[in-house]
Order: structure tokens, then C-alpha cells, then sequence
């Protein structure tokens, strides 16, 4: 019986070796899940708890529990970014990116991490078949305890020489999968990190333009636009000539120019707007003068309102050129006179004109102040 339950033992040692479970695999301890993920609307950049709250947790939970291998930098924080819901490559790519750094934005706030513990990488591409994510990776590595088996060992000892000889052949092969086991685990490289340059929140703040198209025309322009934010500007243009005297060609305007402008697209250099004019003149020949008629003078008041449309053609950081053109509603009110032997004779009184059509044109030549 002795004899019979020694080689019961050897069998069944013979046979956990063959099916490649062996006592270091029944002690191996592997990582715990590393892989936190994030869901954003399609569309939306902000980071919102609702929906992420039982992943944010679980990862507040494994900052805290390595959290000196983290600083330490022997455990880096991995961020990818995945955004595959806008149109374009570039689009998604720059709505990963800002996902990647909001994330990265909350563990710094409330874990205390730095810029250096994370390694960012942003993909213009779904994550099995999630459009928008960003991924978070804590790569810990697992760790292998091997005990010894007291039962095994008093097996080899009592065991005859024959017997022995043939479970070490069997054990060969569990002694050289066992490193390949440990590799497979700790070996995961981690991807290449892209950074993208982070767009300005604005383009400037205040500009200064002239309206060389009216300039042209002796109708000298200055003005000042606010940008509120990228999307909203405000702009206030001031035109004032003084040409003549108050006998012979005369043209003296002055005329103030509001304007409220709605910037459009990504890059926003296309801009809708709500604008205004609001002046005195009085011309006779001279160069306005003489394209509204050449021996009528014109002396009056003036307003309209409308819709502007644009385009700023940028040349530099500080310089860009604007083109744009205003439609809408258009009244005057004036006397029409002319001029006989240095002396005014006035043709019509209190006459007035309205229309709907052009209510401005220009092409501004443009110096932007505070651009980024």
C-alpha cells in the first residue's frame, strides 16, 4: 500500500504538470483592472459627472492606492483621447485632445497630480466602436509569489531514481513557460503621445481700422471694434471730412457707424452682423458731390439699418484686412440747392428720400491689439 500511494502521488503530480497548472501559477497574483473609461456627448467638450460617477471613483481609488508610484513616476498615468463624431480628421482629433486635458484637469485638482505623471495620446478614431471616450490606463505591473510545496518534495525524496527522472522531464516545460507567462503580462508598451497645440480661447481683443474704401473717397474713417469673445464682437466706426468752404465745391460729413458681429465657423473669419449710420452732410461737387450731380448740392440728414456680411483676409498676427457689405433700409432727409455767382440758391426745401438696398461697403485695413 506504501508503495501503491507513492505512485498514486507521482501520477498526479505527472498529470497537473501536463494540463500546465502548476503551484507558482496557483500562488501568481495578477494586476487589478487598470482601465477606466470616460463617455462625453457627441459634440460636447465639457467633462460631466453624471453618467461617469462609478468609474471616477473607481479611479479616485487607484490614484490613492499608488499614489507614490505615480509621483514617483514608476507607474505613469496613461490619457487617450478618442473622438470619431465630428466631420473631419482635424475636428475630432482637437475635440480629443481638449477631452484628454479635462480629464487630466480633474485628477489634478482633486488628486494633487502634476503634468509630469501623465502620458497623453489623442486618436481621430472610435475605441471598439465608441465614438466619444477618453481612456484612462494605470499599467501596474503584476506580481508573481512562488511558494514551495512541501507535498512535492517529500515525493522527489522518497520516490525511486527512475520515477524521479521522468517527473523532472515533465516539469521542464512549466519551469520555461512560467517567465513567458510574466512577460506576456508586464509587456505592454505603451502608445506614442501626440500632443496638439491648444487653440486661443480668443483671437484679440480690441482692434483699430480705417475704411480704406471710404478714405479713397475723401471721407476719412477710424474706428474701434471690442471682441467680446471668439464669437461676438462689437465695432464703432467714426468718418468726419471737412473739405470746402460754404460757397463754391464743399463736402463736409460726419457719420457714426455701429455695429454688432456674430463670427462664424471654426477658424472665424466669416462674421454676420446688425449694423447702423447715422450723419449730416452737406456736399456740392467736390468728389461725393459730384457723383450724386454735377450742379446740385445736397445738404441733409441721414440713417439707415441693416444686415452686414464679411470676411477678414488675416496677413500677420497684428494685420488683416476686412471685407464686407451692408443691406437694408435707408432715409434721408435734406435741401438741394445751387450755386450761382458764388451766392446759394436753393432748389427744393425739406425733401426727403428713402429706399432699401446698399447701406455700407468697405474694405478696412485692420490692426488687432492683444492677439494671441
Amino acid at each position: 500500500m506504501k508503495h501503491l500511494h507513492k505512485i498514486l502521488s507521482v501520477l498526479l503530480l505527472w498529470g497537473v504538470s501536463l494540463t500546465g497548472i502548476s503551484p507558482a501559477r496557483a500562488s501568481e497574483t495578477t494586476a487589478a483592472d487598470t482601465v477606466v473609461t470616460f463617455r462625453f456627448l457627441p459634440g460636447e467638450n465639457m467633462f460631466t459627472r453624471a453618467g461617469n460617477e462609478a468609474e471616477l471613483e473607481r479611479l479616485y481609488g487607484l490614484i490613492d492606492c499608488h499614489k507614490a508610484e505615480i509621483t514617483e513616476g514608476k507607474i505613469p498615468v496613461q490619457v487617450d483621447g478618442y473622438c470619431a463624431s465630428l466631420p473631419t480628421a482635424k475636428e475630432n482629433l482637437h475635440t480629443a485632445f481638449i477631452r484628454a486635458n479635462r480629464v487630466k484637469s480633474e485628477l489634478i485638482t482633486r488628486k494633487g497630480l502634476k503634468e509630469t505623471d501623465f502620458v497623453t495620446a489623442n486618436y481621430a478614431r472610435a475605441y471598439h466602436n465608441n465614438k466619444d471616450i477618453v481612456v484612462v490606463t494605470l499599467r501596474i505591473p503584476a506580481k508573481t509569489v512562488v511558494e514551495p510545496q512541501p507535498a512535492k518534495e517529500e515525493v522527489k525524496r522518497e520516490e525511486p531514481a527512475p520515477q524521479e527522472v521522468t517527473v523532472k522531464k515533465k516539469e521542464e516545460p512549466v519551469s520555461e513557460k512560467q517567465p513567458a507567462a510574466n512577460g506576456n503580462v508586464e509587456r505592454q508598451p505603451a502608445p506614442v503621445a501626440e500632443r496638439l497645440p491648444s487653440e486661443p480661447e480668443q483671437l484679440y481683443r480690441f482692434a483699430v481700422r480705417t475704411n480704406v474704401l471710404y478714405d479713397a473717397m475723401l471721407l476719412p474713417t477710424l474706428g474701434v471694434e471690442w471682441r467680446v469673445n471668439r464669437d461676438l464682437g462689437v465695432k464703432l466706426d467714426g468718418s468726419l471730412s471737412w473739405w470746402g468752404g460754404e460757397h463754391g465745391k464743399v463736402q463736409k460729413i460726419w457719420m457714426l457707424s455701429p455695429e454688432v458681429r456674430w463670427y462664424l465657423l471654426r477658424d472665424k473669419r466669416f462674421y454676420a452682423g446688425v449694423s447702423g449710420n447715422y450723419g449730416e452732410y452737406n456736399v456740392y461737387k467736390y468728389m461725393l458731390g459730384g457723383v450724386l450731380s454735377k450742379d446740385t448740392g445736397y445738404q441733409g440728414k441721414c440713417w439707415n439699418v441693416g444686415l452686414t456680411l464679411g470676411y477678414q483676409l488675416y496677413l500677420s498676427r497684428t494685420f488683416s484686412v476686412d471685407f464686407n457689405l451692408g443691406l437694408g433700409y435707408t432715409r434721408s432727409e435734406y435741401d438741394s440747392y445751387g450755386v450761382t455767382d458764388g451766392v446759394r440758391v436753393y432748389k427744393e426745401r425739406n425733401n426727403s428720400k428713402h429706399f432699401w438696398g446698399p447701406t455700407q461697403a468697405g474694405i478696412s485695413l485692420v490692426w488687432t491689439i492683444g492677439s494671441k
